[in-house]
């Protein structure tokens, strides 16, 4: 098999000096030695190498194109990534390559050389996953002693001060060591909608990013003033799928209303029993969506406002195999 491995910096790409991780000045090549053979070789590149906190929406596009580029004539691709954006990268390329060849990110707890790496751990299950034959972004992940091989469109983001990584729902791929996988999932499903973007040019990829406001509920909270830049919101909800729907939320509604602005609520879909407060908000125009994380609908969003059209039917359509088949009981 022919891997492309494509890194991008993170802490699996950074060294640690005194108390501080930095970038190291290299690619982490080391990460690939004792995984090479006759019957699996690697080539790599590098579009960019930084702290995965600082990813903004020009290194999503040039990794994107660098797969789009680089990844002919290869069995599958290995981006190396750090954690606490990933669920950001692996939804941008869900989106973008569904259905493709098998792209799988493999990150890493600390840099290489630390005791708590799990990065050659995350790699070897990422090389099963692309010789199982299944299509699309993976993002493995080794803990307490278990690979487990999530979705790409469907991770949390990490929780403060935990290692750990999730994924909404209950299908999940376990590898069991090498020639064997274990689980509910092979590959994405959708429509594959977005994946027309590519055909676009790099500042219109994105061009809905910066454009999306995001909040999140919370008590007393602020709704900031909306402008007619702003072309969608997006407010997470609490965890029974509510939110105080006040008269600071209703004002807020309003004045999208006025300026034609969809306000999305994240995290109501596939709740069975829905708590009568949800009707307030639904009352004001709000539009629930179906269940999906919610840093996956909001790179979901984005991108739907970059490739124009119906911005509610994209955000209701399974586009990637994001959304959880489950939670079409609101619509």
């Amino acid at each position: 098999m022919k891997i492309k491995v494509i890194f991008t910096g993170g802490s699996i790409g950074s060294r640690t000096e005194q108390n501080t991780v930095k970038l190291a000045d290299t690619p982490p090549v080391s990460l690939l030695r004792g995984f090479e053979s006759d019957d699996m070789q690697f080539e790599t590149a590098s579009p960019y190498s930084i702290m995965s906190e600082e990813l903004s929406p020009a290194e999503l596009t040039k990794l994107a194109r660098c797969i789009e580029r680089e990844s002919a004539g290869f069995d599958g691709v290995v981006v190396t990534h750090g954690t606490d954006t990933l669920c950001y990268t692996s939804a941008f390329l869900s989106y973008l390559f569904a259905d493709s060849l098998p792209i799988a990110l493999v990150s890493s707890a600390s840099p290489l050389s630390g005791c708590h790496s799990n990065g050659r751990h995350n790699l070897a299950a990422a090389l099963q996953y692309i010789k199982s034959g299944s299509s699309g972004v993976a993002v493995p992940w080794y803990y307490q002693g278990a690979a487990v091989i999530h979705h790409g469109a469907r991770l949390f983001r990490q929780r403060p001060y935990d290692e750990l990584i999730q994924s909404v729902g209950d299908e999940v791929l376990f590898y069991m060591g090498p020639g064997a996988l274990a689980g509910s999932w092979r590959e994405n499903s959708g429509s594959g909608r977005l994946t027309s973007l590519l055909a676009k040019p790099d500042e219109e990829i994105t061009s809905g990013f910066g454009r999306v406001m995001y909040l999140k509920a919370l008590p007393g909270m602020y709704y900031p003033a909306l402008s007619e830049g702003t072309a969608a919101v997006l407010i997470e909800c609490y965890n029974s799928g509510t939110l105080c729907a006040d008269s600071g939320f209703a004002d807020f509604m309003t004045r999208a209303s006025e300026l034609g602005i969809p306000v999305f609520i994240s995290g109501t879909g596939g709740i069975a029993q829905l708590s009568e407060t949800v009707g307030k908000y639904l009352e004001l125009g709000a539009i629930p969506l179906p269940k999906a994380t919610p840093d996956s609908m909001y790179i979901k969003l984005c991108l739907a406002v970059s490739a124009g059209g119906d911005i509610v039917t994209t955000m209701k359509e399974n586009c990637a195999g994001e959304l959880i088949p489950e939670a079409d009981f609101m619509h």
